[in-house]
């Protein structure tokens, strides 16, 4: 039954699927839970990924199959990749395999060794986990996550250099100070100022060159002056 154009998922955004109650009255109305929403995404996918536990188990419930895959990926797969251990506990509570494999080979309980959650299912018995090399990128991953930080713009550029200070970068870009003031000013644009307006952090073996909203730091002629000696 289609209501409401495309299966009855027609006008949701992004945070509809974290309210239940607007789910729930899609579904009631006749939307098919197991039919595409957006670019022929599932909708329990959907969820999966920027949805609500509470979303996800009622989508869950109403699925013919909460092991559909997608694209060659289950709910749970795209779940345990977008970081939501929340939505990853509540499929397999309704019922998903951690550990049925696809994407190559991997299942999504492998996946989850590698990635923020190593500890989020338990690894059955004769169950392969990763090996060593795997590990140790799994944890220098989460290493250079964690000293990132939170990133609140998409499309951030950024430029690691290795082995000079912020103030010697400045020196090659012929930098000037901004004040915090004209920051205000700065549009989420490529015009010349914006683009060119970055900022330059000292952390352990070198200097990050940053820019919230734009590719400033990774252009050539950028990259050319900050690595002159040493890497970027």
């Amino acid at each position: 039954m289609s209501v409401n154009g495309r299966d009855g998922w027609s006008g949701l955004g992004w945070d509809d699927w974290t309210d239940l109650d607007l789910i729930r009255a899609r579904l009631d109305a006749g939307a098919d839970p197991n039919s595409g929403v957006l670019f022929h995404v599932r909708p329990l996918h959907a969820a999966a990924e920027i949805g609500s536990p509470e979303v996800v188990t009622e989508l869950a419930r109403r699925v013919d199959d909460v092991d559909a895959q997608g694209e060659g990926r289950t709910a749970l797969w795209q779940a345990v990749f977008a970081n939501r251990p929340d939505n990853a506990r509540a499929l397999v509570d309704a019922g998903a395999d951690p550990w049925r494999p696809m994407m190559g080979g991997w299942s999504p309980g492998r996946l989850s060794l590698a990635g923020l959650t190593p500890n989020l299912f338990p690894v059955p018995p004769g169950q392969a986990g990763l090996f060593t090399a795997e590990i140790e990128a799994g944890a220098e991953a989460r290493r250079l996550i964690a000293a990132l930080g939170t990133l609140y713009v998409e499309g951030p550029g950024l430029a690691c250099v290795a082995g000079i200070a912020a103030a010697e970068a400045a020196r090659r870009l012929s930098a000037t100070p901004v004040e915090e003031s004209e920051l205000d000013e700065l549009g989420y644009d490529d015009d010349d100022e914006s683009i060119l307006t970055v900022g330059i952090t000292d952390v352990p073996g070198g200097c990050v060159v940053s820019q919230p909203w734009g590719y400033g730091p990774q252009m050539p002629r950028v990259m050319e002056l900050l690595s002159a000696g040493t890497v970027c």
